[in-house]
């Protein structure tokens, strides 16, 4: 009885081990935008041709990072980006709010650590998210007009949080997506212009009426 107790001691040591092992594993949060929407007028905008193009090729590189879970907000968009993804890894993307990019960031944290988490979330919130995470250096600029990035936060069990920015590999998408972003480039500039032609208005307004005064 008593030699059966070093091995016992041993194994316990061993599980120990492991079990601090398992909980000391890098996170990963592979970050993305929405494919290209069908609408910049429509706040609830579904994909457009080209962003379900983009969406089916990205299937093959999202897959391979093999996430344990899949995050999109409460917008058709990010949803319909990553549903053939999702519906090749057999899991049912999580949605969270698109205005709670802080809380979304506290959930990996909280909830994920030690696994790799797939995110599909807006280009303009994305900063938010990786701030969250920890990154402390300098967030590049995720412009309008760009869908091709994958950004990867790697979160250590130690230390500093760092962003990694990767092209992604579905030329198909990006390919049928280049006039598209042509386009918004043009539309950009239209809505930009419609909204300082608006202000102009406005304060042509306001100048008849101080110069006729009160009424």
């Amino acid at each position: 009885m008593n030699s059966q107790r070093p091995h016992r001691g041993f194994l316990l040591a061993c599980l120990l081990a492991l079990a601090v092992g398992l909980g000391a594993q890098d996170t990963t949060v592979v970050l993305l935008r929405h494919a290209e929407r069908r609408s910049i007028l429509d706040g609830n905008s579904p994909l457009a041709e080209a962003g379900f193009h983009r969406a089916q090729a990205l299937v093959p590189q999202l897959e391979a990072f093999r996430p344990a879970v899949l995050y999109t907000s409460d917008l058709k968009r990010t949803q319909q980006t990553l549903a053939p993804t999702a519906a090749k890894l057999d899991m049912k993307s999580l949605i969270r709010p698109k205005g709670g990019s802080e809380a979304l960031a506290a959930e990996i944290l909280r909830d994920h650590r030690g696994e790799t988490v797939l995110v599909c979330w807006h280009h303009d919130l994305m900063s938010k998210i990786v701030k969250g995470l920890g990154v402390k250096a300098p967030i590049p600029y995720w412009s309008f007009d760009t869908y091709d990035w994958l950004w990867i936060v790697h979160v250590p069990a130690q230390g500093e949080a760092r962003l990694e920015k990767r092209l992604q590999s579905a030329p198909a998408g990006a390919a049928v997506s280049q006039g598209y972003q042509h386009f918004l480039r043009g539309a950009e500039s239209m809505v930009l212009g419609l909204f300082e032609q608006g202000q102009a208005a406005e304060f042509r307004v306001r100048e008849m009426d101080a110069s006729e005064g009160p009424r």
